[in-house]
């Protein structure tokens, strides 16, 4: 099945709060073109290439033009554990292009989708402290090369699967999965959220190293949207959590 944008708009307006798309063939990064557009309401940016796209702690954000799905979610939603937002977008990543993919995915904190052990999404949060977001989100959808920086680490949809997706359908299925969740954490529904967010990060039980200021190891007994507790009763805010791995 394939649609126009117009089509997209509004199977968007009819299923999300976001009623507006604003689609560019280029630009430097759609984080950028959510910073300077001034016209209200939730928005959907999306851009087919970003010359200059943004990862976390200032890494480049590497697409390939036409193939890949690189967005940004701006909307304003006043929240009672802001802490939760940055778990609670890689979990309705997942939750979206996992039934595509037929396989179980996996977390990797903070930010990170893993397919087969390698990187198929990243997320990037902006906010303003006081209730506006800009969520910029890139899924890896039909290419199947990286730069030699990303070769063995990276993947895409179209790799896991053996055949190209429809970057529409991705983007209706992730829109839909932001809606639901951001649903569940306007009115304070964090259990579950929390619940599968711990069990596709896969470190419960196990020894870790945290890294949240200073550096912290011994066995992750809990977690939620507002702290980890380690063994021996140890707990660290998740605003501090720089890193957590196994070891």
């Amino acid at each position: 099945m394939t649609f126009n944008d117009q089509e997209l708009s509004t199977r968007l307006a009819n299923t999300t709060r976001f009623a507006r798309l604003v689609h560019e063939a280029i630009c430097t990064s759609t984080q950028d073109l959510a910073a300077a557009d001034l016209q209200p309401g939730p928005t959907i940016y999306w851009a087919d290439h970003q010359t200059s796209g943004r990862g976390r702690q200032q890494r480049v954000w590497d697409d390939e033009g036409d193939s890949d799905l690189t967005l940004t979610f701006r909307f304003h939603l006043p929240l009672q554990t802001p802490m939760a937002l940055p778990a609670c977008v890689p979990l309705c990543v997942l939750q979206a292009v996992e039934p595509m993919v037929g396989k179980e995915l996996g977390l990797k904190w903070p930010n990170d989708v893993f397919c087969d052990g390698k990187k198929l999404a990243g997320v990037l949060i902006d906010s303003d402290g006081h209730g506006s977001y800009a969520i910029g989100i890139g899924i890896n959808v039909n290419r199947t090369h990286f730069p030699r920086e990303l070769d063995g680490r990276a993947t895409s949809l179209a790799i896991a699967c053996g055949h190209t997706f429809d970057r529409r359908l991705v983007l209706v299925a992730l829109a839909q999965s932001l809606e639901t969740t951001l649903v569940a954490l306007a009115n304070n529904q964090l259990r579950t959220l929390e619940q599968q967010f711990a069990a596709r990060l896969g470190l419960t039980a196990r020894n870790v190293q945290v890294v949240a200021g200073s550096l912290h190891t011994g066995t992750l007994v809990s977690f939620d949207f507002e702290r980890l507790t380690l063994d021996g009763g140890r707990s660290v805010p998740i605003g501090l959590v720089q890193s957590i791995r196994a070891i």
